[in-house]
């Protein structure tokens, strides 16, 4: 073989290779990405000045009027979600929960969705009464900045809301390996 050609071999080897392992790389950074990110908008001032010093040290730009209007039109406010809010996992994982906006939140396993235990929102929101896992009293709250991690045990769906804002859901669905 010539040299030319050996070396547009050898190139091209190092350039499969790369290729390869960024693939296999990029395959486990998804496989071992399995995070739900809390999030929202709230405006510091407007959500502080009505709910009081506090309830958000973020930096959104949703104010809070704007909050509940859009809550009272659409039984939801978009901003205030589960990033995802669908998942699909091995049983046995474990998944990261992750508070990455300005309130705190809550990330509870619930037999159906309903209402969580603000008793307003729900009002607002239709979202009827607060179902027994939103009990305020053993609910874990994840504050802004905090995480938890939940580890699948069993093959289903499992399902998840936010007790303070109730639209916040996610389903899980957990399969064998």
């Amino acid at each position: 073989m010539n040299r030319k050609a050996h070396f547009r071999t050898m190139v091209w080897a190092a350039v499969t290779s790369i290729a390869l392992l960024s693939l296999t790389a990029g395959a486990g950074a998804v496989q071992g990405d399995k995070k739900i990110r809390l999030l929202d908008d709230c405006d510091p001032a407007t959500f502080n000045a009505v709910l009081g010093d506090g309830a958000c040290v973020g930096d959104g730009h949703t104010t809070f009027d704007e909050f509940i209007a859009e809550l009272a039109a659409t039984q939801d406010a978009h901003a205030w979600r589960n990033q995802p809010s669908n998942m699909h996992l091995n049983v046995g994982r474990e998944t990261l929960i992750e508070n990455r906006g300005g309130e705190t939140h809550t990330f509870t396993e619930v037999d159906e969705f309903g209402g969580g235990f603000v008793q307003q929102i729900n009002d607002i929101g239709g979202f009827g009464p607060p179902v027994s896992e939103c009990n305020p009293q053993t609910v874990k709250l994840l504050h802004p900045g905090d995480s938890s991690h939940e580890k699948t045990d069993e093959v289903g769906v499992e399902k998840y809301q936010c007790c303070i804002h109730p639209w916040m859901r996610a389903e899980v669905r957990i399969v064998q390996h």
